[in-house]
């Protein structure tokens, strides 16, 4: 079996596949004071011994240290780290390749092995990254704005009269005191967001272009975006079980 691992900003995803089947997810805080105390109560020992393969992705060098450390900790296996032990399988048109976070390469991977097309992938993690995926396979490169729960944050902290809330969807448009608004605001704003970045990337480069959405908060935007044809929201942990197959074993 294959332990797979992503390392966001805000949070580890962790999957078990066997062969192509994702057999259990769960997330941890790339924050935890504990990686290994948090890996061994997800783990039993049962478990672990039918590991025979960790790949890992990250964009944060001191939380990969961290991981690798426990994980060692834990196996006798060496974590395949993309972009280190591994490359991407996929042309990269990025005018500094090296410079493309890893998450953003293994989304293009599993778009272009999953669905077998040119896309948009649409990523809502504590960025909302765009990235476009051409009809021959080849990562085009992207788009990088702020995300919902760094917008929420920051308009609370830098205006006086609005309150710090937690990121749930509107019950409708329109806002009846503070809260509601601020909801409506963002949830419709990022909906809208979504909808004319991928207008315009479609105008552009295709029509036919699918459109992905992963992240944390994909499905809870999906239903204000109507440019959203597919939530996939483990998309990141299917590319890297593809890197590893296509690559490593």
């Amino acid at each position: 079996m294959l332990l797979a691992a992503d390392i966001g900003n805000t949070s580890v995803s962790f999957g078990i596949f066997s062969g192509k089947s994702l057999l259990k997810k769960w997330k941890m805080r790339t924050d935890s004071l504990n990686y290994l105390g948090d890996l061994q109560k997800k783990l039993r020992r049962r478990s672990r011994r039918n590991i025979d393969g960790i790949i890992v992705s990250s964009v944060t060098p001191k939380a990969l240290l961290k991981l690798d450390k426990a994980l060692c900790g834990m196996f006798s296996l060496k974590p395949i780290v993309v972009g280190k032990g591994v490359t991407a399988p996929i042309k990269n048109l990025y005018k500094r390749p090296e410079k493309v976070g890893q998450d953003r390469l293994v989304n293009a991977v599993a778009a272009w092995h999953i669905y077998k097309k040119g896309a948009v992938i649409v990523d809502f993690g504590t960025a909302v990254t765009f990235d476009l995926v051409t009809d021959r396979g080849e990562y085009a490169g992207g788009i990088i704005v702020p995300g919902m729960e760094i917008s929420l944050d920051n308009l609370s902290r830098r205006a006086a009269l609005l309150p710090k809330i937690s990121l749930r969807p509107p019950e409708q448009l329109l806002g009846r005191d503070t809260i509601t608004s601020m909801r409506s605001g963002i949830f419709y704003g990022y909906g809208a967001l979504c909808d004319g970045v991928v207008g315009k990337l479609k105008s552009k480069y295709g029509k036919n272009l699918n459109v992905i959405a992963t992240g944390g908060h994909a499905k809870m935007i999906s239903r204000f975006a109507e440019s959203i044809d597919i939530v996939d929201e483990d998309l990141t942990l299917k590319g890297l079980e593809i890197i590893y197959r296509e690559c490593v074993k």
